[in-house]
């Protein structure tokens, strides 16, 4: 704390650092923070420019639509950029297949604006793809998930594990729209032995200054 000069400085969820334990009640002083092999950073909301990253030394990020009101593939091109940029892997997962009239349509639209990424289809209401995204997060990987809020990352975190660990609710019949109802990140141990970070909705979506994902994401 003493060392750091801006918010980058800081550890974020996901950080290995070094540290020493104070006393028996768990807690530690951080002396230092590893130099991170991914990260993936937006601009903080408001009106300062300002890097925060939102999960460091990932290998996947998983970048969760819903295949209801949430659908925008406008949306989807901006956590591109932002994915390539982190040096992670993105894996464009749809969510709520089950809800969708015209999956083929859906998934061909998406490849064609995510070239290089992946592409999966899930459904926590009836189990479509789950395995396929369990494939990803194999002992030693660390994925992140990231949408807007109501695309439905804490089901799939309770997919995953086959019991509720986290907490969910019903998006707004009217819009799709989420009610926020994860409020912090929080790192998970799958029984597969993969780490999987869960985010609360991301309500302002603010790029960087990214050539690199830019070139990636629009190749064109």
């Amino acid at each position: 704390m003493h060392e750091a000069v801006k918010r980058l400085d800081y550890p974020a969820l996901g950080d290995w650092v070094v540290l020493s334990m104070v006393d028996a009640h768990n807690e530690a002083v951080i002396h230092g923070i590893l130099p991170r092999f991914s990260k993936f950073s937006r601009q903080a909301a408001g009106k300062v420019t300002e890097e925060q990253v939102a999960a460091a030394n990932v290998d996947l990020v998983f970048l969760c639509l819903g295949l209801d009101g949430d659908y925008n593939i406008r949306r989807l091109e901006r956590y591109l950029v932002m994915a390539w940029e982190s040096g992670a892997f993105p894996v464009v997962v749809l969510t709520k297949a089950d809800l969708c009239p015209d999956l083929p349509a859906r998934l061909s639209e998406a490849a064609s604006i995510a070239a290089g990424a992946d592409i999966i289809a899930v459904s926590g209401l009836d189990g479509q793809g789950l395995e396929a995204l369990r494939g990803y997060l194999v002992t030693g990987k660390t994925g992140v998930l990231l949408g807007s809020s109501g695309v439905g990352k804490s089901t799939l975190i309770n997919e995953l594990f086959g019991k509720e660990v986290q907490t969910t609710n019903a998006v707004r019949a009217a819009d799709s729209k989420g009610r926020h109802t994860t409020t912090h990140r929080e790192l998970f141990l799958l029984p597969g032995g993969g780490l999987l970070i869960d985010t609360p909705g991301m309500r302002e979506l603010q790029l960087l200054q990214t050539p690199e994902g830019l070139e990636e994401a629009f190749e064109d």
